[in-house]
């Protein structure tokens, strides 16, 4: 299955960030595991740890850089587009925050990028962790997922 996808990468942040095959291949693979038949559009932004806490303090009302924050899009688009086509939103991820987290956790860096964005992709996706039958859903899919990438 082919499938379309347009996917933005701004590196914000001065770091190295995964290669852009890995973030494209990646992501396709996870719409796909989705049953995503539309064209999807979506944006990485990779951000500072001063960024990144200045959105997590804003939205969040968190006063702490953070690994990655999540913005769906939630607009009223023209119904013909979202016939053949989704934008999801926005994911920002924080390079800096992300190595010191894997670190910490003794993950390997590109697997854990992977984890973060399987799990940014179902909050753009609707999915959410705020109640506890809701994160178990989400969790559940999302080891089911991070699974069947790793095979």
């Amino acid at each position: 299955m082919v499938l379309k996808t347009e996917i933005l990468i701004y590196n914000l942040s001065g770091k190295r960030i995964p290669s852009k095959k890995f973030l494209n291949d990646l992501i396709k693979k996870v719409l796909i595991l989705l049953k995503e038949k539309n064209k999807v559009h979506l944006a990485l932004v990779f951000i500072d740890p001063e960024a990144s806490q200045k959105l997590n303090k804003h939205w969040r009302n968190k006063n702490t850089a953070t690994t990655v924050l999540s913005f769906p899009l939630k607009e009223n688009l023209p119904s013909k587009l979202l016939e053949k086509e989704k934008v999801l939103g926005d994911i920002f991820l924080c390079p800096e925050e992300i190595e010191n987290q894997a670190r910490k956790t003794k993950l390997s860096v590109l697997f854990f990028y992977k984890t973060l964005i399987v799990h940014s992709l179902l909050h753009l996706y609707g999915y959410s962790h705020h109640q506890k039958k809701e994160a178990q859903k989400m969790e559940i899919l999302e080891n089911k997922i991070i699974g069947l990438l790793n095979k």
